[in-house]
């Protein structure tokens, strides 16, 4: 490269450089000291609470909590999903991906509740709900089926015992 080309690489660089736009240096530090005081000892959830609360169907919600046909639906903002009776115990607790979104979150007791709820979902979230309502059913069935022949097993193992005993 010659010392004419690199002069003019120079100088064009040097103009690009002045064209871009200026920095408010006031604005880059307050936003810097913002960002300072967030990131010292806070989760990056608790950062992002004040600037993204997200939960499915939030245009609906009033105080956290959906009210439709008498269905009572609370916003979890943590988890990004609307939930439908008792969450304390997680074994009990179906969680629904939607494909609109976020998710549902539903006490196995409380799923009666769903179908009067059912307008308020788009087709596509409510196919979710049902096909994984009827997972849930068909996962319970057989799980109380092999219940249910343990206990026979165990039964015919204790009378086949005392069937030995008695001939001794």
């Amino acid at each position: 490269m010659t010392d004419r080309a690199a002069g003019e690489r120079m100088r064009m660089s040097i103009q690009n450089i002045s064209n871009m736009r200026s920095i408010d240096p006031a604005k880059t530090k307050a936003q810097a000291q913002k960002a300072d005081v967030l990131t010292r000892g806070t989760s990056f959830s608790d950062i992002l609470k004040g600037e993204q609360q997200k939960c499915p169907y939030n245009h609906l919600a009033k105080n956290n909590m959906i009210k439709y046909n008498g269905v009572i639906f609370m916003c979890d903002y943590d988890t990004n999903s609307i939930c439908l009776g008792d969450m304390t115990e997680p074994k009990k607790v179906l969680n629904i991906s939607l494909p609109s979104g976020g998710s549902l979150r539903v006490n196995v007791d409380s799923v009666g509740g769903l179908s009067k709820a059912a307008g308020m979902f788009s087709p596509e979230d409510l196919n979710a709900i049902l096909r994984a309502i009827s997972q849930y059913n068909h996962f319970t069935s057989k799980l109380n089926e092999i219940e249910e022949e343990e206990i026979e097993t165990v039964e015919n193992l204790t009378k086949g015992d005392e069937k030995a005993e008695e001939q001794e």
